[in-house]
């Protein structure tokens, strides 16, 4: 997933998936509804999915 991948949001008041960053700023509310209040996403690489499972 990249870089991207490390930013992603669900925004706590309407619950869409969004980056937190795009080409040109950094973006810190919803794109949708506005709202500041969100959750960071945990994401894993293949990698580290791997490694859990052999253990």
């Amino acid at each position: 997933m990249g870089k991207l991948g490390r930013n992603l949001r669900i925004c706590g008041d309407c619950g869409i998936a969004y980056t937190s960053v795009s080409f040109t700023k950094y973006i810190d509310q919803c794109p949708n509804c506005k709202s500041r209040r969100f959750e960071a996403i945990p994401v894993k690489s293949i990698d580290e999915q791997q490694s859990q499972s052999s253990t």
